[in-house]
């Protein structure tokens, strides 16, 4: 099978790209994604993440393999990568009160805290495994651009098949997060495409709270949330190949993102000239 890197190489569609453009900001998007624009920083919560995920990964790859690594092994595994991807970034984009020490502990606070929470029956069956798809719809017609993704694990528990993803945040999720969020659909998608089967899908969540707290939020999808996911990425090809991107100006996402000088000045540099003369 080949890897997310080699799958990345051609043409493609991914989760993250679709809720980019629909759901964070086309702009960005554009910028990321069309415009190849260097980033001025990285976010904090980008070289966070990559920590914390690579540390999940460890857990779980032990999960497979029967063996259950201990919470302080898994701390210490992520103080390691944390300071391997301070050296890695360089020019990390700090929140208000936050420090590279201060990150370091809570990470390591939270890693303690997923894996102490982890069910001991549950049975780890893979960990980040690829796909690429393709995209059909109802009809029967095939967009031109795969599907692409990984899944972060997927487990076994009484019978019941779950994919799983991993993530941190900074608050509670809302009851109906799970049931709307884009990611199981296309995650899914995916999975039922590979394997021929649905399983259900899982948010295993740790919260930053001082005291980390982990929550799991379990959704479902059906075939019909399937094809709007496809009618969806293609009404985003047309969008794309219009060039129809413009800023979220209230995004949640705005305030940290790292194009912020090319959004201000957008309106400016478009290629479109724009007359106010009657």
């Amino acid at each position: 099978m080949a890897t997310l890197s080699e799958y990345r190489e051609r043409p493609h569609w991914s989760y993250s790209a679709v809720n980019q453009f629909v759901n964070i900001c086309s702009l960005q998007y554009a910028f990321d994604r069309i415009y190849r624009l260097p980033r001025a920083f990285v976010p904090v919560a980008l070289s966070f993440g990559s920590a914390f995920h690579r540390t999940c990964e460890w857990v779980n790859r032990n999960r497979m393999e029967g063996s259950m690594p201990g919470a302080s092994d898994a701390s210490a595994l992520f103080r390691d990568l944390w300071s391997r991807q301070l050296a890695q970034d360089g020019d990390i984009r700090f929140d208000e009160g936050q420090t590279p020490e201060s990150c370091g502990r809570q990470g390591a606070d939270m890693i303690e805290c997923l894996v102490k929470s982890i069910d001991p029956a549950e049975q780890v069956l893979s960990v980040c495994e690829p796909f690429a798809v393709p995209l059909v719809d109802t009809s029967g017609n095939v967009l031109e651009d795969p599907l692409i993704g990984e899944l972060d694990t997927v487990v076994v528990s009484k019978g019941r098949k779950t994919v799983v993803d991993w993530k941190t945040s900074a608050r509670r999720w809302p009851k109906d997060k799970s049931g709307l969020d884009l990611q199981p659909t296309a995650f899914l998608y995916g999975y039922v495409h590979l394997h021929g089967e649905l399983p259900e899908f899982r948010f295993d969540v740790v919260v930053k709270n001082k005291v980390p707290v982990f929550e799991q939020h379990v959704t479902a999808r059906t075939a019909d949330r399937f094809a709007r996911l496809v009618e969806l990425v293609r009404t985003v090809e047309r969008a794309v190949a219009a060039e129809a991107f413009f800023p979220n100006e209230q995004s949640y996402y705005c305030a940290g993102c790292c194009h912020v000088e090319a959004c201000r000045a957008w309106h400016r540099q478009s290629r479109r000239a724009i007359s106010l003369a009657a």
